[in-house]
Protein backbone atom coordinates (compact mmCIF):
# COMPACT_ATOMS: atom_id res chain seq x y z
CA UNK A 1 0.00 0.00 0.00
CA UNK A 2 1.70 3.49 -0.92
CA UNK A 3 1.52 6.15 1.37
CA UNK A 4 -1.23 8.12 0.17
CA UNK A 5 -3.65 4.75 0.46
CA UNK A 6 -2.23 4.54 4.32
CA UNK A 7 -3.55 8.32 4.95
CA UNK A 8 -6.72 7.20 3.60
CA UNK A 9 -7.49 4.17 4.80
CA UNK A 10 -10.44 3.72 7.19
CA UNK A 11 -8.30 2.93 10.19
CA UNK A 12 -5.98 5.70 9.63
CA UNK A 13 -9.26 7.67 8.84
CA UNK A 14 -10.95 6.27 12.66
CA UNK A 15 -7.53 7.15 13.98
CA UNK A 16 -7.45 11.06 12.57
CA UNK A 17 -10.90 11.24 13.88
CA UNK A 18 -10.66 9.84 17.39
CA UNK A 19 -7.18 12.53 17.93
CA UNK A 20 -9.54 15.00 16.61
CA UNK A 21 -12.10 14.67 19.60
CA UNK A 22 -9.10 14.24 22.14
CA UNK A 23 -8.24 17.79 20.58
CA UNK A 24 -11.33 19.14 20.81
CA UNK A 25 -11.93 17.88 24.31
CA UNK A 26 -8.40 19.36 25.43
CA UNK A 27 -8.45 23.06 23.35
CA UNK A 28 -11.97 23.36 25.07
CA UNK A 29 -10.08 22.60 28.92
CA UNK A 30 -7.85 25.21 28.07
CA UNK A 31 -9.69 27.86 26.36
CA UNK A 32 -12.38 27.14 29.56
CA UNK A 33 -9.77 27.24 32.48
CA UNK A 34 -9.44 31.21 32.84
CA UNK A 35 -12.66 31.79 33.13
CA UNK A 36 -13.45 29.62 35.79
CA UNK A 37 -11.61 32.00 38.12
CA UNK A 38 -14.60 33.67 40.16
CA UNK A 39 -15.79 34.23 43.50
CA UNK A 40 -15.91 31.26 45.39
CA UNK A 41 -19.57 30.34 46.26
CA UNK A 42 -21.78 27.66 48.46
CA UNK A 43 -22.50 24.74 46.21
CA UNK A 44 -25.55 23.34 45.72
CA UNK A 45 -26.62 19.88 43.20
CA UNK A 46 -28.80 22.64 41.02
CA UNK A 47 -27.26 26.07 39.69
CA UNK A 48 -29.24 28.01 42.53
CA UNK A 49 -28.43 32.38 42.81
CA UNK A 50 -30.44 34.28 46.01
CA UNK A 51 -33.02 33.02 47.30
CA UNK A 52 -32.70 29.76 46.23
CA UNK A 53 -33.63 30.68 42.51
CA UNK A 54 -32.86 27.77 39.96
CA UNK A 55 -31.35 28.73 36.31
CA UNK A 56 -31.33 33.09 37.56
CA UNK A 57 -35.11 32.79 37.05
CA UNK A 58 -35.56 31.30 33.59
CA UNK A 59 -37.99 29.46 32.63
CA UNK A 60 -36.51 26.32 31.74
CA UNK A 61 -39.71 24.64 30.05
CA UNK A 62 -39.80 27.39 27.64
CA UNK A 63 -36.38 26.68 26.08
CA UNK A 64 -39.00 23.64 24.83
CA UNK A 65 -42.04 24.97 24.01
CA UNK A 66 -41.15 28.61 22.71
CA UNK A 67 -36.90 27.66 21.85
CA UNK A 68 -35.88 30.78 23.16
CA UNK A 69 -34.58 31.49 26.79
CA UNK A 70 -37.27 33.38 29.10
CA UNK A 71 -37.72 34.67 32.27
CA UNK A 72 -39.87 33.53 34.91
CA UNK A 73 -42.30 34.53 37.32
CA UNK A 74 -42.49 34.55 40.62
CA UNK A 75 -46.22 34.00 40.77
CA UNK A 76 -45.52 31.00 38.94
CA UNK A 77 -43.46 29.19 41.07
CA UNK A 78 -42.51 25.64 41.71
CA UNK A 79 -39.91 23.96 44.55
CA UNK A 80 -38.34 21.04 43.10
CA UNK A 81 -35.59 19.37 45.06
CA UNK A 82 -35.11 22.26 46.90
CA UNK A 83 -34.56 24.67 44.24
CA UNK A 84 -37.30 27.17 43.38
CA UNK A 85 -38.10 27.08 39.89
CA UNK A 86 -39.56 29.89 38.13
CA UNK A 87 -41.74 29.57 34.71
CA UNK A 88 -43.68 32.38 32.51
CA UNK A 89 -47.01 30.90 33.13
CA UNK A 90 -49.02 29.00 34.88
CA UNK A 91 -49.18 25.83 32.31
CA UNK A 92 -45.17 25.80 32.08
CA UNK A 93 -45.37 25.49 35.62
CA UNK A 94 -47.37 22.89 35.48
CA UNK A 95 -45.92 20.81 32.73
CA UNK A 96 -42.62 20.93 34.86
CA UNK A 97 -44.21 19.86 37.80
CA UNK A 98 -45.64 16.60 35.57
CA UNK A 99 -42.42 15.81 34.26
CA UNK A 100 -39.08 17.72 36.25
CA UNK A 101 -36.84 15.23 34.83
CA UNK A 102 -38.02 15.91 31.06
CA UNK A 103 -36.95 20.12 31.62
CA UNK A 104 -34.62 20.43 34.09
CA UNK A 105 -31.39 21.09 33.08
CA UNK A 106 -28.50 18.68 32.77
CA UNK A 107 -26.13 18.63 35.40
CA UNK A 108 -27.81 20.71 37.92
CA UNK A 109 -27.81 23.78 35.66
CA UNK A 110 -24.33 23.88 35.38
CA UNK A 111 -22.33 25.24 32.82
CA UNK A 112 -21.95 21.73 30.54
CA UNK A 113 -18.27 22.86 29.06
CA UNK A 114 -16.96 23.79 32.50
CA UNK A 115 -17.72 20.21 33.60
CA UNK A 116 -16.15 18.45 30.39
CA UNK A 117 -13.40 21.10 31.64
CA UNK A 118 -12.95 19.42 35.22
CA UNK A 119 -14.58 22.55 36.91
CA UNK A 120 -18.05 23.82 37.81
CA UNK A 121 -19.53 27.11 36.51
CA UNK A 122 -22.03 29.02 36.34
CA UNK A 123 -24.53 28.99 33.66
CA UNK A 124 -25.94 31.69 31.73
CA UNK A 125 -29.86 31.07 30.39
CA UNK A 126 -29.25 32.72 27.11
CA UNK A 127 -26.61 30.21 26.48
CA UNK A 128 -28.25 26.89 25.82
CA UNK A 129 -28.86 23.95 23.58
CA UNK A 130 -31.04 21.49 23.27
CA UNK A 131 -29.33 17.80 22.59
CA UNK A 132 -31.25 14.94 21.81
CA UNK A 133 -34.27 16.28 23.74
CA UNK A 134 -31.91 17.76 26.73
CA UNK A 135 -30.97 21.03 27.90
CA UNK A 136 -27.32 22.24 28.46
CA UNK A 137 -26.24 25.42 29.39
CA UNK A 138 -23.17 27.24 29.13
CA UNK A 139 -21.32 30.14 30.80
CA UNK A 140 -21.53 32.45 28.11
CA UNK A 141 -22.94 32.52 24.26
CA UNK A 142 -18.65 33.06 23.71
CA UNK A 143 -17.90 29.86 24.76
CA UNK A 144 -21.15 28.10 23.41
CA UNK A 145 -20.88 29.35 19.53
CA UNK A 146 -17.27 29.26 20.09
CA UNK A 147 -15.85 26.03 21.39
CA UNK A 148 -18.90 23.72 22.88
CA UNK A 149 -21.13 23.87 19.60
CA UNK A 150 -18.13 22.30 17.62
CA UNK A 151 -17.91 19.05 19.23
CA UNK A 152 -20.92 18.99 21.84
CA UNK A 153 -21.03 14.79 21.81
CA UNK A 154 -17.31 14.93 22.65
CA UNK A 155 -18.16 17.58 25.34
CA UNK A 156 -21.04 15.61 27.07
CA UNK A 157 -18.78 12.33 27.46
CA UNK A 158 -16.54 14.07 29.09
CA UNK A 159 -18.95 16.48 31.13
CA UNK A 160 -21.22 13.55 31.92
CA UNK A 161 -18.50 11.42 33.42
CA UNK A 162 -17.22 14.57 35.61
CA UNK A 163 -21.19 14.72 36.89
CA UNK A 164 -21.55 11.27 37.99
CA UNK A 165 -17.96 10.07 39.08
CA UNK A 166 -16.27 13.30 39.98
CA UNK A 167 -18.78 15.40 41.65
CA UNK A 168 -17.70 15.14 45.03
CA UNK A 169 -14.12 16.40 44.20
CA UNK A 170 -15.62 19.29 41.83
CA UNK A 171 -17.23 21.21 44.60
CA UNK A 172 -14.77 22.72 46.11
CA UNK A 173 -13.60 24.31 42.61
CA UNK A 174 -17.09 25.77 42.22
CA UNK A 175 -17.09 30.26 40.67
CA UNK A 176 -20.13 31.62 40.36
CA UNK A 177 -20.17 34.31 37.05
CA UNK A 178 -22.43 37.76 37.59
CA UNK A 179 -24.90 37.96 35.14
Amino acid sequence: MDNENKLTSRPAIMAYGAIAVVLAVVVGALYVAPLMAGPKQAFADYNVGSGKVAIHGYDTVAYFTEGEPTKGNDEFEHTWEDAKWQFATATNRDLFKANPDRYAPQYGGYCALGLAAGEYADADPNAFTIVDGKLYLNLSIKYRDGVWRKAPKAYLATATYNWTTNREALRDNYTEQQH
